[in-house]
């Protein structure tokens, strides 16, 4: 009698184990089927990030896809299509006279860096001589432009953000197949066009307030 008791015991023991190791099994099997952090949230997601991010660019001097401004060359040097429309930058190139007409930007923030001579340059109602060296923030919605003034040619960087801008130049102005030739001069099909396009872009094109003050 008392061996089948212990032999009793021992089962009910036994019986009791059972559920204890399945739920460690059961958790071990959930701990390996859990994902890690970091893992790619679908199939296909790291590749997809990838082919969308910016690539990184080297541009010698002079290959730059260029086009002419009013009286200048802008060469494209970032267009937001390479930046992930974070921003877009090109070189002027400012003969002697040359620049654009007072204008104004709804859509974006512009800067100059002047690199190379002077430009006067119009901010709201102020005037005032940038040399080589000196930069420029517009804030949009602010009036401005920029002129050679001077009897060199200027080189300025400027740089919009965000991006859209070239979208601008690449349907207005024509393409640059030599860049060693004069810039042609303005004309009137020219500035129709610019008109024309103008709202297209937020861009607005308006007489300076007040001839500009220094």
């Amino acid at each position: 009698m008392r061996k089948a008791v212990i032999h009793l015991s021992l089962c009910l023991v036994s019986l009791l184990a059972l559920p204890v190791v399945a739920g460690e099994k059961s958790a071990a099997t959930a701990a390996e089927k859990k994902p890690t952090l970091g893992a790619p949230l679908s199939t296909g997601y790291e590749d997809a990030i990838a082919a969308h991010a910016a690539k990184p660019i080297f541009r010698p001097a002079g290959t730059a896809p260029a086009v002419y401004g009013p009286g200048d060359i802008y060469s494209l040097l970032v267009t937001g299509k390479e930046s992930n429309n974070v921003f877009f930058q090109f070189e002027a190139v400012v003969p002697e006279g040359g620049g654009p007409p007072p204008h104004v930007h709804s859509k974006e923030d512009e800067t100059f860096y002047i690199v190379h001579g002077s430009l006067e340059i119009l901010l709201g109602d102020r005037t005032h001589l940038a040399k080589a060296g000196d930069f420029v923030y517009i804030p949009r919605g602010t009036i401005h432009r920029f002129k050679n003034v001077g009897s060199s040619a200027a080189v300025q960087l400027v740089t919009f953000s965000p991006s859209g801008m070239e979208k601008f130049f690449q349907e207005v102005f024509p393409v640059v197949t030599d860049r060693k030739a004069t810039p042609p001069p303005v004309t009137d099909e020219l500035i129709r066009k610019m008109n024309d396009a103008a709202p297209k872009y937020g861009l607005k094109f308006v007489p300076p307030p007040d001839g500009g003050k220094r």
